[in-house]
């Protein structure tokens, strides 16, 4: 989900006009979250209602840009997952790309470490005979040299690099939760960008309706239509963004094509960034 697809969708764009029930669906392990970002916010403004239908995967930006649906389809093996950001470091951590979420949850670790043998040290002085505020005398200095040489590897600057990598798709997040009037926007962008352990993490139905997203359960019969298609253009290697004619109206004969026919889809894009 990159530039490619953006301006796919702005060469398409005057498909979309008078859209009641725009129909999204989404096979993606990710991309850029401001490419996700605009094409939701395209979205929502040409049709009145947005539903997102995810047959099996929708990670990263791919998640973020189905926060832009009023209503969520996801089939039985279906998920979606956390919108920290992935980024890169040649000089240090080689072209793999990481989730700047590391470098916090290591800092957190750390926090958690010291006050453990603050709370040990400290114990333990009192328990032979000093008073509280002795023993924290004692134990702080201790607990200071301790973790010093671990704190001196973090690297302010990086830090707050990394801080506003994760800022943006937050941000966007709460943008496209609240302009559907998701009551749960603060909590549920707080859940997927900081609370799950790793990027990969699988956010699956039960998981994402616990957390507050307007999910539904993908009926069997289209679940399995939808998969066909997809694992024949995966099992392909094709990628495809594009849009699915919808047949002519019942019982009308050369019936005119419905309304609302552009249905983007993304299948097995490489993912650059979030």
């Amino acid at each position: 989900m990159c530039s490619p697809d953006l301006r796919a969708l702005y060469r398409n764009r005057y498909e979309f006009g008078g859209i009641d029930t725009l129909e999204l669906l989404v096979h993606s392990p990710g991309g850029h979250a401001a490419v996700a970002y605009r094409m939701a916010r395209f979205f929502k403004a040409h049709c009145n209602r947005l539903h997102v239908v995810v047959p099996l995967l929708a990670k990263s930006a791919a998640t973020l840009l189905s926060l832009a649906g009023d209503r969520i389809y996801m089939g039985e093996l279906a998920d979606l997952g956390p919108i920290d950001v992935q980024i890169t470091d040649e000089l240090e951590r080689g072209k793999r790309p990481f989730s700047p979420l590391d470098e916090f949850k290591s800092m957190e670790f750390l926090r958690e470490y010291a006050t453990e043998f603050l709370d040990y040290f400290a114990f333990a002085l009192s328990e032979r005979g000093m008073s509280v505020k002795q023993s924290l005398h004692e134990a702080i200095p201790a607990v200071s040299s301790m973790m010093q040489p671990l704190y001196s590897h973090i690297d302010p600057s990086k830090v707050g690099s990394y801080r506003r990598s994760l800022a943006e798709a937050e941000d966007y997040a709460k943008r496209l939760l609240k302009q559907n009037k998701n009551p749960y926007a603060e909590e549920l962008v707080q859940q997927l960008v900081w609370k799950y352990p790793v990027h990969d993490f699988v956010i699956d139905y039960g998981e994402a309706k616990n957390i507050g997203l307007p999910v539904v359960k993908l009926e069997q019969a289209h679940e399995k239509i939808l998969l066909e298609a997809l694992m024949g253009m995966v099992t392909h290697g094709i990628s495809y963004s594009g849009f699915v004619v919808a047949p002519p109206s019942a019982g009308k004969k050369g019936g005119k094509k419905q309304v609302g026919k552009g249905v983007p889809v993304e299948v097995k894009g490489k993912p650059e960034a979030a």
